[in-house]
């Protein structure tokens, strides 16, 4: 008996990986040949935006904020140098949503009033405001008091923000000024940036490929100089997916670390119903930049823990670091690794090796095999009524069915992707109570072995995602990619997108480093010492 159930339990083993091979070959033929037909009708390259010239551009946020404080720049003038910047690359890359440039300049005038009065020290500044006078960015989907909160979508785009939220305040009270809000996809439901309301962001290194999403508005203007710091929101890999495209920074925090309140939808049509949208547990708000150090000031700033915040900037010894790594999520119908991810991903581990002569392995979990399809089921999970989520307890007519028919003949409100996820979150094979119990089990297993993985000197480095900018539409047959960043939501740990280095086609792409909960300021610091090594995010128009 014993040797038979032995015998069908190798048969099972080499038919699941059988199948994950059969399914691997047909994902890579699928995307090759998609890939091919897309490459056919961008005809190659599409256009670079401009290389950036003001050296006021180049400055980080940190750096701007120190100088404006000690009067040696005016706030004024790094508020027009953005702007101009904006009104020369946006025709390429299509990332605003709504400007609000006059009230940007009437409060940077304000700033430079306060600055010339000396009535404040610069040391009394840097700690109460420490981003002052600076000009930042908001994705259109969190809520900016007086413009429009649309969530990129015309069943929204009447809906103007009563008020800012959380996020927004705490950048406000520290000093900085909005200057307009990003292009998103509509509800934020895509991997690419897309929608009636807007229409297509762009990738700046080459306008033929995406900027990802779900925050690639945002991304695609702080990559082209448009912006130097600015704040998105992640619900499976939408600050980390489009910085990846775009070769910036972005920060993923810790559940709770950071409000995200205020943030898609808008507010449900009931005032009385304060219910939170079924998905806000795992939709994290955090920012995106240009240079690693501003990471380490916004987030001194939006951390509500005071035990996290005081951690942020300070000395690491990189010494006592332990390295985990990871090279290819290894799940059905995945798409493979890149080889030049893969080489640089090695070459971030071998960093820390040399340099400071830690112990780095590389990880096998055998519970990420499914995570595809784990990551699905713990979103749709939680989503009873997919018209009522996404209307906002509006009850607008319309029918996931009727509407994709609607779509082909041009006349749907909603974009191509809104459709398809609402068929796939009432397709039951996600959703079968049987299977909820199946994928629950695989959560818990995960978050036992991330907890003993990753203590209070351990981080995790593996790929954004194994490839970089596809064509616009470039994503849809690789949408089972999401595991390598929803997992994380999923789990509430913070994540660190860190640019390294470019493609043969002079295309970005990262990696992501982990960390245990609360461990925010060590993935940060990583990200640091990797910029230092690497030389983090290059302009556009690089030769």
């Amino acid at each position: 008996m014993v040797e038979t159930m032995n015998r069908w339990y190798e048969l099972s083993f080499i038919m699941n990986v059988m199948l994950y091979k059969v399914s691997q070959f047909c994902a890579s033929v699928i995307n090759f040949i998609v890939d091919r037909i897309l490459a056919y009708m961008y005809d190659g390259k599409g256009k670079t935006v401009s290389p950036v010239k003001n050296p006021l551009l180049l400055k980080s946020a940190t750096k701007l904020a120190r100088d404006i404080r000690r009067g040696k720049i005016k706030s004024v003038d790094a508020v027009k140098a953005y702007i101009v910047r904006i009104l020369e690359v946006n025709p390429l890359v299509n990332a605003t949503a709504e400007c609000c440039f006059d009230d940007a300049l009437n409060q940077a005038r304000a700033v430079d009033l306060i600055v010339s009065s000396r009535k404040y020290s610069p040391e009394l500044l840097a700690e109460e405001k420490p981003l002052l006078g600076v000009p930042i960015t908001i994705k259109v989907l969190i809520g900016v008091k007086g413009l429009k909160h649309t969530a990129a979508s015309k069943l929204f785009e009447d809906v103007v923000a009563e008020e800012d939220a959380p996020i927004v305040k705490q950048l406000r009270d520290a000093g900085a000024i909005v200057l307009t809000t990003t292009n998103a996809p509509e509800m934020g439901l895509s991997m690419e940036t897309r929608n009636k309301l807007y229409g297509v962001a762009c990738n700046p290194f080459d306008t033929n490929r995406t900027s990802g999403g779900s925050s690639g508005g945002e991304s695609a203007l702080i990559s082209a100089g448009g912006s130097v710091l600015g704040i998105g929101n992640d619900i499976a890999g939408s600050l980390r997916i489009p910085a990846h495209f775009t070769g910036i920074f972005a920060h993923m925090p810790t559940r709770g670390l950071v409000p995200n309140e205020g943030s898609l939808p808008p507010k449900r049509l009931d005032p009385s119903d304060t219910r939170k949208p079924p998905l806000y547990k795992f939709l994290l708000a955090g920012p995106m930049c240009r240079y690693a150090e501003d990471l380490v000031t916004s987030m001194k700033v939006l951390s509500t823990h005071d035990e996290v915040r005081t951690r942020f900037g300070q000395q690491v010894d990189f010494s006592k670091l332990k390295v985990y790594y990871l090279t290819q999520m290894q799940s059905p119908f995945m798409v493979p690794l890149e080889k030049e991810i893969k080489i640089a991903l090695k070459k971030a581990v071998t960093h820390f090796k040399k340099h400071y002569n830690v112990p780095c392995k590389e990880l096998k979990m055998s519970s990420l095999y499914d995570a595809g399809r784990c990551v699905v089921n713990r979103f749709l999970v939680l989503v009873e009524d997919v018209n009522d989520t996404l209307t906002c307890g509006r009850g607008l007519p319309f029918s996931e069915k009727l509407d994709f028919l609607k779509f082909l003949f041009g006349k749907s409100t909603l974009s191509f992707m809104t459709l398809l996820v609402m068929n796939i979150a009432r397709f039951p094979i996600w959703c079968r109570k049987d299977q909820n119990t199946y994928f629950e089990k695989i959560e818990d297993q995960w978050i036992k072995e991330f907890d003993s993985l990753l203590d209070e000197d351990t981080v995790l480095l593996m790929p954004t995602l194994p490839f970089p900018a596809p064509y616009h539409c470039g994503m849809i047959p690789k949408l089972t990619v999401i595991c390598y960043t929803g997992i994380f939501n999923v789990l509430g740990l913070p994540v660190t997108q860190c640019p390294l280095g470019f493609n043969k086609e002079g295309l970005p792409y990262g990696i992501q480093i982990v960390g245990g909960k609360n461990n925010d300021p060590l993935t940060i610091a990583c990200a640091v010492e990797l910029e230092k090594a690497f030389g983090g995010w290059k302009s556009p128009s690089r030769k």
